[in-house]
């Protein structure tokens, strides 16, 4: 029975491009849609985000590591909005990026680094955190190493239309 399957680069292209455009979906949600969009006026003000960081359930205390849970009790709540709105950047890019496959080096890296400050902020929240977390992180990781947007994405577009050296390391 193995001796029928052979490694296909199509099938590969197409399950890359399939995982991208699937993960690209957390990213959005968290940032425009789910029951936490962080595009909500409530959270970019900072509020949303000092709601969520105080008390027993709140991201400072289920921090996985002590530093990590005194940056989150004592330096973000010093300037809430500007971690709002950088917290809503980061889903918004690493979701676009994804989704459309522009510029998903840089995409997959936000998605790395987004996941990671989510593990190490809300890690002790349980499993489910730690595994979606963990799930995108892995996935960021691929899709930043092989550059998923040049195969179906616009990084082929851009890439076909200018020479210039440094997008190749960004798309």
């Amino acid at each position: 029975m193995t001796d029928n399957l052979k490694f296909s680069p199509v099938t590969a292209m197409v399950a890359i491009v399939a995982l991208r455009i699937m993960s690209s979906w957390n990213w959005i949600n968290g940032a425009f849609f789910g029951t936490d969009a962080k595009v909500d006026a409530h959270w970019l003000s900072g509020e949303g985000l000092i709601e969520r960081i105080g008390g027993d359930h709140g991201f400072g205390t289920m921090a996985l590591y002590d530093w990590m849970g005194n940056f989150i009790n004592h330096d973000m709540t010093l300037a809430p909005a500007f971690w709002a709105w950088f917290i809503f950047l980061a889903y918004a890019w690493a979701g676009i990026s994804l989704l459309f496959g522009f510029l998903t080096r840089l995409g997959g890296l936000v998605a790395i680094l987004a996941a990671l400050m989510n593990l190490l902020g809300a890690g002790g929240n349980g499993a489910d955190t730690i595994g979606q977390n963990g799930l995108l992180l892995i996935l960021g990781a691929i899709f930043m190493l092989v550059g998923a947007g040049r195969i179906y994405g616009i990084d082929r577009w851009l890439l076909k239309k200018t020479d210039a050296r440094w997008l190749r390391w960004l798309a």
